[in-house]
């Protein structure tokens, strides 16, 4: 633009006002995105590139096959469950897994302190309950000194921290060098809304705030996995379905990727439940895994699509199942 006014001194004097606008025209255009998008006709190599959606996977084969390896640049996903029934804990297992593939990794909590998170992960890495781990410092010690990856835990009072902070503190990392692949915020819900307009409901206020969410992931071309409360009724059913979210239905349509994690009181007892896929932009959508689960440690275990005849509900609405005689006396 500099360029511009000096050498429009000329023009000026020789009354070129044509030649002054063109020059001035140039000059705003020169710091102007000349990307245009993704022209279909010419970018075939572009769509078919073995790398054109890098993904973080899970620490489960058989889900990372059903969303096209994993989790990509700029994706939102939820993970729905009943109050205490290890959502927490999968977010621990994703992001130890990819700090344990090398990756660099932000776990921002607004429920949980800093230091006990932070054990949480001790005791994924090395299999030990909560109690047990503080006698085997030394093994977590080793394990961490071998990790190829890194891993940052950041704590924000809830209703305090908006997606601001977080951009910022993304920032402020990114500038220590420890730019993240992938973010973990738990939970969303207890972030506060961008706007400084209030809402009449609290519906509203939600949504604003995953919208902002999906929003940052887009912007920062980062993954970002949250975990999300499910209603009263859905805490009851055997396998939780989109419309039993709790606060607004609508962060399902923000989402790219939905599941829920089902876990009734006879699963917490036997260490099982069942992980259902409810949207999925990258493949189909639908599907019921039975797992295994330990609370302890957070180690989850796929064991296959469940059996639709298991999942059916008797005349009172409750789960019907097949118990054996030696489950139903460990039960009571």
């Amino acid at each position: 633009m500099k360029g511009a006014i000096l050498n429009s001194a000329d023009l000026l004097k020789d009354g070129d006002f044509d030649g002054i606008r063109d020059l001035v025209e140039k000059a705003i255009k020169a710091g102007s995105d000349k990307n245009i998008g993704h022209e279909y006709n010419k970018d075939i190599e572009t769509r078919y590139r073995v790398d054109y959606r890098p993904t973080i996977p899970t620490p489960w084969p058989v889900l990372n096959d059903g969303i096209q390896g994993g989790f990509g640049p700029g994706d939102l996903a939820i993970v729905f469950g009943n109050p205490g029934g290890g959502k927490s804990w999968t977010m621990v297992a994703i992001a130890a897994h990819a700090v344990n593939l090398g990756y660099k990794v932000n776990y921002y909590t607004l429920e949980l302190g800093e230091d006990y998170v932070g054990k949480r992960f001790d005791c994924y890495f090395t299999g030990y309950s909560i109690d047990e781990v503080n006698k085997h410092r030394k093994e977590v010690e080793t394990y961490i000194n071998s990790l190829k990856g890194k891993l940052i835990v950041k704590e924000y009072p809830p209703k305090q921290a908006t997606v601001s902070t977080i951009r910022s503190h993304i920032q402020k990392c990114t500038d220590m060098e420890h730019k993240p692949d992938l973010v973990i915020i738990d939970y969303v819900d207890y972030l506060r809304a961008p706007s400084k307009k209030r809402f009449s409901e609290r519906k509203d206020e939600i949504d604003d705030v995953f919208v902002a969410t999906k929003g940052l992931a887009k912007e920062l071309k980062i993954p970002i996995l949250t975990p999300s409360q499910v209603n009263r009724m859905g805490a009851k059913d055997n396998v939780i379905e989109g419309d039993k979210a709790a606060g607004s239905y609508d962060k399902m349509m923000v989402a790219d990727m939905c599941f829920s994690l089902s876990r009734q009181k006879e699963d917490k007892v036997l260490g099982t439940g069942r992980v259902h896929v409810m949207k999925n932009r990258y493949g189909q959508d639908g599907m019921t895994y039975n797992v295994k689960m330990d609370t302890n440690n957070g180690h989850i275990e796929f064991e296959g699509k469940a059996d639709p005849a298991e999942l059916l509900e008797d005349e009172n609405d409750r789960p019907r199942f097949n118990l054996s005689r030696d489950v139903v006396e460990k039960l009571l």
